[in-house]
């Protein structure tokens, strides 16, 4: 995106990305209620902003992205208790992916594409690492907004392009449905949640039915190397169930980077 730019037009640039940033900073902070709330099934909109650990609303001024957590001594004003490292982590990690999706994509829809991406990857990661599920509410956002973002994938009609992407979404959840019930057979046991299922059809949905192939190979792979790693330092022998969801959306992350360098696998 930056190419030759130099002098005002790369102040300019900066200034717009660092506005960028503290935005993907505000939704961070949007995103720690989803992660929080979502899996409770509470409303990510009401009540507002409030500690777990005493339920005290959290003030306005409490309430500024990462700032407040510094100021704060990352404990709750009210009753002292220790304000989770991850809720600035998340703050940050998802201004970060806004000011990277600026930085290599500029003011398009591919860049909003990345930052929405990017930002669901953190929600999932964090959810399904602490609680083994993926929400409905984060599975369905994302089938929506891949169906009826423009995208130029499917070089069809706005209209054709929402069906293509429905189609594909739903062919590809199936796809990952049977591989999941095989799975069961083989393994005796669940091997795959729904959410995973759900998952692969916002992001077949969001890249095209041919894209899922590469998907599970890549998130398949990512998955049993880190799987092996940790059995490994655990000691632990036999199936064990991981949460697959982080390793879907690592995976989607590194097929829209590198999209035109890999060829279908079938």
């Amino acid at each position: 995106m930056m190419g030759t730019m130099t002098g005002t037009a790369a102040m300019l640039f900066y200034s717009v990305g660092f506005l960028i940033f503290v935005l993907g900073l505000v939704f961070g902070s949007f995103l720690n209620v989803v992660i929080y709330r979502a899996p409770l099934e509470k409303s990510i909109i009401r009540p507002r902003s409030f500690c777990p650990a005493c339920r005290t609303p959290i003030a306005f001024y409490d309430n500024i992205p990462v700032l407040s957590f510094i100021l704060l001594k990352g404990k709750c004003r009210a009753c002292g208790a220790k304000i989770p490292f991850v809720y600035p982590l998340v703050e940050i990690l998802t201004g970060l992916s806004f000011f990277l999706s600026f930085y290599f994509f500029g003011l398009s829809w591919k860049a909003l594409e990345l930052a929405v991406l990017l930002a669901v990857s953190i929600a999932v990661t964090v959810i399904d690492l602490k609680h083994r599920i993926i929400p409905d509410e984060i599975n369905i956002f994302l089938f929506v907004f891949a169906v009826f973002l423009p995208k130029d994938i499917w070089n069809v009609s706005y209209l054709a392009g929402v069906g293509l992407s429905s189609l594909s979404g739903l062919a590809s959840g199936l796809v990952l449905f049977l591989i999941a019930v095989a799975a069961e057979k083989i393994f005796k046991q669940e091997a795959m949640g729904m959410g995973d299922v759900k998952l692969i059809t916002a992001l077949g949905a969001f890249f095209g039915f041919q894209s899922i192939f590469w998907l599970i190979f890549i998130s398949s792979l990512i998955g049993s190397v880190v799987g092996i790693a940790v059995k490994i330092r655990k000691k632990e022998k036999g199936y064990t169930m991981i949460a697959f969801g982080p390793y879907l959306c690592g995976a989607a992350i590194i097929y829209m980077l590198f999209e035109p360098n890999l060829k279908p696998l079938f």
